[in-house]
């Protein structure tokens, strides 16, 4: 039986992160047809603060979009992380911590997406509703200045407060979903190889997806440091890794999960011989370790 949640949440995760990428793509083209932005940027330049807010509100719906994608798609992740862990775990029987750090993980990753998602909505979308509404200069009218943008360059400095609040809440989900990939894959590659559930080259494809996973964090966070150089790098790992192989995982996912339930079908019973959830034989009886299969002599 196909689980939905996972496909749903393969879904989300590929719309979220194209429209992410279609809003970088955006972004790369303002800031290329500006020179010299660092030093703009730093300088609270009155012409390119006004049309870095202009450029803001043609992309809010977007990447507003983008962000309820995403917070679903976390969502739907959770429920299969839950059913992997209590499957693989033989109902907390085997590796309970690996497993409850797999859930726990992916509990934190989802609330710290809506923690984000709550945060962003709330800030840039009333910053954005003061960039067209409120007035903006004029505020000192000293010496006769007539447009001090005043209000323009206070408006930058908050939004520049909150998008790094922001940036790195956003950059942690990545260390979750790195750690539930390799607790996945230390799960499967310790399981008993004649009742593994599912493959060990599916839990290699978590592997690669958490390597990139950290990568991608390492990037985030180096992007302050250097936007040109780790700016495309950020770009290109959300391709290959969210727009690509996650989706991928989860429909994968999605399709052979229910090897890991242990009320799979009678005719095709991965757990007949397994001591703890298959039938009640005398192997069950001798040994109820998880994994192992006693034989009579």
């Amino acid at each position: 039986m196909v689980s939905y949640a996972c496909l749903i949440s393969a879904l989300c995760f590929l719309i979220a992160n194209a429209m992410n990428i279609a809003m970088d793509v955006k972004n790369a083209r303002f800031f290329m047809g500006n020179d010299d932005i660092y030093s703009k940027m730093i300088s609270l330049d009155e012409t390119f603060v006004r049309k870095s807010w202009a450029h803001r509100s043609d992309v809010f719906l977007l990447e507003r979009l983008g962000s309820v994608f995403n917070l679903f798609g976390w969502l739907f992740f959770v429920v299969p992380v839950q059913q992997l862990a209590w499957g693989l775990s033989l109902g907390g029987k085997r590796l309970v911590g690996n497993h409850v750090s797999m859930v726990v993980f992916a509990l934190v990753g989802c609330f710290t997406e809506i923690l984000s998602r709550l945060l962003s909505i709330g800030s840039w979308g009333t910053m954005n509703w003061i960039s067209k509404n409120f007035t903006l200069t004029n505020w000192t009218n000293n010496g006769g200045y007539d447009d001090d943008d005043v209000g323009w360059k206070t408006l930058e400095i908050l939004y520049r407060i909150m998008h790094g609040l922001i940036f790195y809440i956003d950059a942690f989900e990545w260390i979750c979903l790195f750690f539930v990939m390799i607790l996945f894959y230390t799960s499967l590659a310790t399981y008993d190889k004649r009742h593994r559930p599912l493959g060990l080259g599916f839990g290699r494809v978590g592997l690669v997806i958490a390597f990139l996973s950290f990568l991608d964090f390492a990037a985030n966070l180096l992007q302050v440091e250097s936007w040109k150089v780790f700016a495309p790098m950020v770009l290109l790992l959300t391709i290959v890794n969210t727009c690509i192989l996650l989706p991928l995982w989860l429909v994968w996912l999605g399709c052979f999960i229910y090897r890991v339930n242990p009320t799979t079908n009678e005719n095709d019973n991965i757990y007949e011989e397994d001591p703890v959830w298959g039938g009640t034989g005398t192997a069950a009886a001798a040994d109820p370790s998880p994994g192992v299969v006693v034989v009579e002599q």
